[in-house]
């Protein structure tokens, strides 16, 4: 196996000394240390929050190549490893002391344009207005859905925004990914989603917006807005996935528990 980490950091002053401290670790065990990505690599560690974590998902293409990362931001559920703990993370790494789970990504087509998701797709209005949106599930048309908008998280993006709109958090080794309405408008004219729905794997989300709409409805992938002149997007499990480095098989529970309860 290669002896070569990929490191991506943020650019705190914080972020910046944990960054030396690991470097001089990884080197006593024998490894080197690229500052920019290299396909070559045996592990990707990020060094920050979770904005920076997905960020290094996204910069790096969604590598195949596993990704761990050490907290230096507030809530880091991504982020594994403490910064006092950093020397027992390389030892155990490198004594092959973890396991890796594969994390689902989203997969949207908007026209001809493919976007992935590690946490969710978010359809909304940019100015906080009523929208109308047409729900098909495996082609099945649903309902004519009206609100402030629809969530698609993965398991792992359950925790996110999704559970902010009263989503559920599903496990993340789940397969499949949840549909989660932003508060839906319930009247005798207005249909709407009254509690998230759980999805299968293979499942497939099209959501339509309504032309009277479509100038303020917005499409989000990770918290990137993108506005499109299509007015139709699909939402799947994407072929690719996420292989995260686990080094402690409880370390989810102990997020759930210190981080969000």
């Amino acid at each position: 196996m290669t002896k070569i980490i990929n490191i991506f950091k943020n650019k705190s002053r914080y972020s910046k000394s944990i960054y030396n401290k690991t470097k001089e670790i990884l080197k006593d065990y024998g490894y080197e240390v690229s500052n920019s990505y290299n396909s070559d690599a045996c592990l990707n560690l990020v060094i920050g929050g979770d904005g920076t974590f997905l960020n290094a998902v996204k910069n790096s293409k969604f590598s195949t190549i596993p990704f761990i990362g050490i907290n230096t931001g507030h809530l880091g559920f991504y982020q594994e490893v403490a910064a006092e703990n950093i020397e027992d993370f390389v030892k155990s790494f490198h004594e092959n002391n973890y396991k890796i789970e594969n994390l689902p990504i989203l997969e949207s087509r908007v026209g001809k344009s493919v976007y992935y998701s590690v946490n969710e797709v978010v359809v909304k209005s940019n100015k906080n207005q009523l929208i109308r949106l047409r729900l098909f599930i495996d082609g099945n048309f649903i309902e004519n859905f009206s609100g402030d908008g629809l969530i698609i998280s993965t398991p792992h993006g359950s925790t996110a925004y999704n559970l902010s709109a009263n989503g559920a958090i599903l496990h993340q080794s789940l397969d499949g990914f949840q549909l989660t309405p932003i508060a839906p408008v319930f009247s005798s004219l207005n249909r709407s989603l009254k509690a998230p729905i759980v999805l299968p794997k293979n499942a497939e989300v099209e959501i339509n917006v309504s032309k009277r709409d479509s100038h303020h409805t917005v499409f989000i992938f990770d918290g990137k807005e993108f506005k499109s002149k299509s007015f139709k997007i699909r939402t799947k499990i994407a072929d690719k996935q996420l292989k995260k480095l686990i080094l402690n098989k409880n370390h989810y529970w102990t997020n759930i528990k210190n981080k969000l309860l």
